[in-house]
């Protein structure tokens, strides 16, 4: 027959033990709402929220600005690829895109969704031969698939005589991606 004590102590346990259980379960609820808050789940890349989050600490990060290198991307003719072959290749080309991208560029810079067929890297170092590598994947890809795609960047270093903020360094990178982009179209 059992004390008080030892009866009291079981149930203790067994209090302490169903506490851990819903902690734990709580825990890996929230990891899963951050993964759902925070990536974008077609690509695997960060999507628009985590982009705007991080634009809140570059801009108010003025001090680590100098070490920032931005690339925007761009999928070019999606539309075209969209209404000829579907949206499920074009959906196949966008989880392409994000893939050569986290592959090439994702383990130096956050790799992030920003709308349809958009990317934006953020890096605290200089990624450019990783831009090579990325491109390179884009040309491997194409051997290998039914129809081919492209893709338009634009990238920049932060410069403090040429920008005053994080968001006139996008807009350069942005410039020069459309610049890319016409060049494209004419070639």
């Amino acid at each position: 027959m059992k004390t008080f004590w030892e009866f009291l102590r079981y149930q203790v346990s067994n209090i302490k033990s169903l506490i851990c259980k819903k902690l734990f379960m709580r825990s890996k609820v929230t990891d899963r709402l951050f993964l759902l808050a925070y990536t974008d789940t077609m690509t695997g890349a960060k999507n628009r929220n985590a982009y705007e989050e991080a634009f809140v600490k570059l801009r108010n990060d003025a001090a680590r600005l100098d070490k920032i290198m931005v690339v925007v991307i761009d999928v070019d003719n999606l539309t075209v690829i969209n209404n000829t072959h579907g949206h499920h290749l074009g959906d196949e080309v966008i989880k392409t895109v994000a893939n050569c991208l986290l592959k090439a560029i994702g383990t130096k810079a956050d790799v992030y969704r920003v709308g349809g067929d958009e990317f934006v890297c953020i890096a605290e170092c200089d990624i450019s031969g990783y831009i090579s590598e990325f491109r390179d994947l884009i040309g491997f890809e194409n051997q290998t698939r039914k129809i081919s795609f492209s893709v338009s960047l634009g990238y920049m270093k932060y410069s403090s005589e040429v920008h005053k903020s994080i968001d006139e360094l996008i807009i350069d990178c942005d410039k020069k991606m459309y610049t890319y982009k016409r060049k494209q179209k004419y070639m």
